[in-house]
């Protein structure tokens, strides 16, 4: 029988899971940057997913966190929670897995975050994390404040987006299926170097890569294919689209993963997309996966720095994986209670 650990998160819980993606009745997406950076500005201009029972999401995340043996948990979250379009919840979670520190917040979006497109962003540096909508700030965490987290952000994040369906309605509301499909659509992505007082307008950020979708990028991206307790879905790399310049996330059932949809409109224009300083790996032609090792190292990295992870080649057999596709030794299996 499994072991059964109580953990308190917000964006993704903890599993170690069988390769075999087949148990649940709907599937999930989630997409991740190949790259992960020390410091940076993450913005993204999206209409999200809204329904009872669902979380639609953009966050930063330390690949590994979650698992028993981690040094700690490093992760900034934007979720829009189904049960209430019109705000979504800010927060940082750190501490170990099993003993997370969190300090959620809510903001309002109008119109609705299902309604209509917002660019929503985050800015993580040495002295602050702060939430952005529309260019306006609405949040500020300086190091020194909700017990230091800021401080407790040591490494690396890389940029990750996903819709799933949580099965705490405390947190999301009451899951309502005939509501799906529900999507997720990117319009694009701007990532921006942490270059303190050598940006625009001697700014403390210079834009490193913009990507409009006007294709997949599979040397910059990649498609999770997990699963994980407390959450309804399989996250499943068929889940995930490029059409008409935009990226799209589906919530769907299983056996129903397509968008045959029309696509919404932003009144906002894409961005031109442009390589990173950094090129990106050669482009796979593997419809698998990449699934990016958890770093050993326990240093900080210093700022402006970004860690690539090599590509990996697909095996039949994967073994035991967590809920962000690391291979794990640990059997246990995970459960989360959702704060709100």
């Amino acid at each position: 029988m499994s072991i059964l650990k109580t953990l308190t998160t917000g964006t993704l819980a903890v599993l170690a899971m069988a390769s075999t993606l087949s148990a649940k009745d709907f599937s999930g997406a989630e997409l991740y940057t190949n790259e992960e950076y020390t410091y940076g500005k993450f913005e993204a201009r999206m209409k999200m997913a809204a329904a009872s029972g669902t979380v639609s999401s953009m966050f930063l995340y330390q690949n590994g966190s979650e698992q028993a043996s981690a040094q700690r948990w490093v992760e900034v979250d934007i979720e829009v929670l189904g049960k209430n379009p019109n705000s979504f919840q800010s927060n940082i979670i750190t501490g170990k897995a099993g003993a997370q520190v969190t300090s959620e917040k809510h903001h309002s979006v109008s119109p609705a975050a299902d309604q209509g497109f917002h660019t929503y962003g985050l800015e993580w540096t040495p002295d602050y994390v702060s939430w952005t909508l529309d260019g306006k700030e609405v949040r500020r965490t300086n190091k020194g404040d909700n017990k230091n987290q800021v401080a407790n952000l040591i490494g690396t994040q890389g940029l990750r987006f996903n819709i799933w369906s949580s099965e705490s309605a405390d947190w999301v509301g009451q899951f309502d299926e005939s509501k799906l499909p529900l999507f997720q659509f990117i319009n694009w992505v701007k990532v921006y170097k942490y270059t303190p007082g050598r940006g625009e307008n001697g700014s403390d950020f210079t834009l490193d890569w913009t990507d409009n979708f006007d294709s997949f990028d599979s040397g910059r991206w990649s498609k999770g294919n997990w699963t994980f307790d407390g959450n309804r879905v399989d996250l499943t790399p068929n889940n995930i689209y490029s059409k008409d310049g935009m990226l799209i996330l589906a919530l769907t059932r299983k056996g129903q993963e397509s968008f045959n949809g029309q696509v919404p409109q932003d009144n906002e224009p894409a961005p031109v997309s442009s390589s990173s300083v950094t090129p990106p790996p050669e482009s796979s032609s593997s419809s698998e996966p990449f699934i990016p090792p958890m770093s050993s190292s326990s240093e900080p990295i210093t700022a402006i720095q970004q860690v690539r992870t090599p590509q990996m080649q697909p095996k039949e057999v994967r073994g035991i994986v967590n809920a962000k596709g690391a291979h794990v030794k640990e059997i246990n299996r995970y459960r989360v209670n959702f704060k709100y």
